[in-house]
C-alpha cells in the first residue's frame, strides 16, 4: 500500500489540487499559532484535496503550510507521506515540546537534531535503534536563518513519545542526565519517514510546558510561546527558500 495510490485516486475524482508542487512544506499543530497563519495577507488557500492549508509567497518560492489534523506520530506520517507522494521534498516541522533541562524557559526555541525513538511509526520504516536524525543540510539551514535574524536557540536531542501522560520521573531523570533538551510526539517517526522517502525533513520547537520532579509547568496559551512559534515560522519559509548551493535566499 503506497501513498501515491491515494494520490492517483484523488485526482480521478477530481481532487487534484490546481496549484503546481510547493517548494516545501511547514508542518503545524499549535490551534492559535494557525489562526495567526490564517489571517496572514499575500497567502492563498490551497483547492482540492489540500483545501484549508495555504501557499505563502517567500522570494521566488511558494511553500505549503498546513496544520496536521491532531497530534502524535501516526497522523503526522499519513500527512507527510501524502505530501511526498505529491511531490514536495523539502520539510520543516513546527512543533512545540516540553522543557526537560532545568536551564530552560517557556518560548525557548530548540532546532531538534535527533530524536529518540520512543513510538511506534519509525520502527515500520527504518531499522531498530535509538535514535532517528534530521536532514544535516535543511537542519543546518535553519540554524543560518535564525543567526541572520539574531534569534536565541539551542540544538538538542527531543524524547519522542506515544503517551504523553505515561511521561514518569524516572524517564524525565533519566534523559535529563543524558542532556535530552525536550519530550515531543512527532520528531523521530517524521525523521524516519524522511529517510526511508529521501527527502529532507527537520524540526524547530518552541517550549510550551517545562517538566521537573515536582510539577508540571503547563504553558501551552502563553505569549511567550506564541511569539516563539511565529519566529520559526519566518525562519522555516528561509531555510525552504535559501539555495542549498550557496547558503543565499533567491536573489541574493
Amino acid at each position: 500500500i503506497e501513498p501515491v495510490r491515494v494520490i492517483q485516486e484523488r485526482k480521478k475524482i477530481g481532487l487534484q489540487p490546481s496549484c503546481p508542487v510547493p517548494a516545501g512544506a511547514i508542518l503545524c499543530y499549535d490551534t492559535a499559532f494557525w489562526q495567526w497563519v490564517c489571517a496572514g495577507t499575500g497567502y492563498v488557500e490551497c483547492d482540492g484535496w489540500l483545501k484549508g492549508a495555504y501557499l505563502v509567497p517567500y522570494e521566488d518560492s511558494r511553500i505549503l503550510v498546513l496544520k496536521v489534523p491532531g497530534f502524535g506520530a501516526p497522523t503526522a506520517v499519513m500527512t507527510l507521506e501524502e505530501l511526498i507522494a505529491f511531490g514536495i521534498k523539502k520539510f520543516v516541522n513546527l512543533g512545540t515540546a516540553g522543557g526537560l533541562q532545568q536551564s530552560m524557559n517557556v518560548g525557548d526555541i530548540v532546532i531538534c537534531e535527533s530524536a529518540i525513538r520512543d513510538e511506534g511509526a519509525s520502527h515500520h520504516y527504518v531499522p531498530d535503534g535509538k535514535y532517528a536524525y534530521s536532514c544535516p543540510e535543511l537542519t543546518e539551514r535553519l540554524c543560518t536563518a535564525l543567526e541572520r535574524k539574531g534569534i536565541q536557540y539551542a540544538k538538542g536531542t527531543s524524547w519522542t513519545t506515544d503517551a504523553p501522560y505515561r511521561e514518569t520521573i524516572e524517564e524525565l531523570r533519566h534523559y535529563r542526565s543524558d542532556g535530552v533538551a525536550t519530550v515531543e510526539m512527532e520528531a523521530s517517526a517524521l525523521f524516519a519517514v524522511g529517510a526511508y522517502r529521501g527527502v529532507g525533513m527537520s524540526s524547530a520547537l518552541v517550549i510550551s510546558d517545562l517538566l521537573s520532579e515536582e510539577t508540571w509547568h503547563q504553558k501551552y496559551h502563553s505569549a511567550e510561546k506564541l511569539e516563539g512559534l511565529r519566529k520559526i515560522f519566518e525562519v522555516a519559509l528561509e531555510a525552504i527558500a535559501m539555495n542549498s548551493s550557496t547558503g543565499r535566499l533567491a536573489g541574493e
